[in-house]
C-alpha cells in the first residue's frame, strides 16, 4: 500500500431508546415485548437489530421481566422496526474493500481476509460492551428491588 495510511468505516451500532411502538411476538415461545430500546448494527448492506423491552404475558399482562430477541439481516422484521432502520441508517458508510459496491483495488485488504475478522472481532466487542452494561444495569435493579423489598418488610 502506497500513501498514508487510511481507515474507512464498515459498521456503525446505532442505539435508540423506544416509546410507543407495538408490542412484537416473542420468537422463542409464548408472549410479547413491549419493546424499550434497540441496537441497529449496520455493516455493508446487511443489517441486525437487537430488540429489548420487557415480556408481556400472552394474555396481555406487562410484567418487569427483562425481554430481548436479535433480528438477523435474513430474518423476517417488523415493518416498524424496517422503517426505524432506514431512517436511521448511517449516512457516509462505505462498502468494504473488495465488496460488489467498490469493486477491489489489488493494494486494498481482502474483504474475506484480516480486515473482515478485525471488523468481526470489533462488532462483538461492542456486543459484548453493551451486554456488560446491561447485566451491571439489571444487577443495579435487582439490588434496588431487593432492598426495597426488604424495608417493605421491616415496616409490617
Amino acid at each position: 500500500m502506497n500513501g498514508q495510511p487510511t481507515a474507512t468505516p464498515v459498521c456503525q451500532t446505532t442505539e435508540l431508546q423506544l416509546t410507543g411502538y407495538p408490542n412484537e411476538n416473542y420468537r422463542w415461545g409464548g408472549g410479547r415485548i413491549r419493546p424499550t430500546r434497540v441496537a441497529i448494527t449496520t455493516l455493508d448492506d446487511r443489517r441486525s437489530a437487537h430488540l429489548y423491552g420487557t415480556w408481556v404475558s400472552e394474555d396481555g399482562e406487562a410484567t418487569n421481566a427483562p425481554a430481548d430477541q436479535l433480528y438477523r439481516f435474513d430474518d423476517d422484521w417488523p415493518d416498524w422496526l424496517v422503517a426505524l432502520a432506514d431512517q436511521h441508517r448511517p449516512r457516509g458508510l462505505t462498502a468494504r474493500p473488495g465488496s460488489p459496491a467498490t469493486g477491489r483495488d489489488e493494494d486494498e485488504p481482502r474483504a474475506d481476509g484480516i480486515d473482515s475478522l478485525r471488523a468481526q472481532r470489533d462488532t462483538a466487542q461492542k456486543q459484548v460492551n453493551s451486554w456488560t452494561a446491561r447485566v451491571q444495569e439489571l444487577s443495579r435493579m435487582i439490588t434496588q428491588r431487593e432492598a426495597q423489598d426488604a424495608t417493605e418488610r421491616t415496616t409490617w
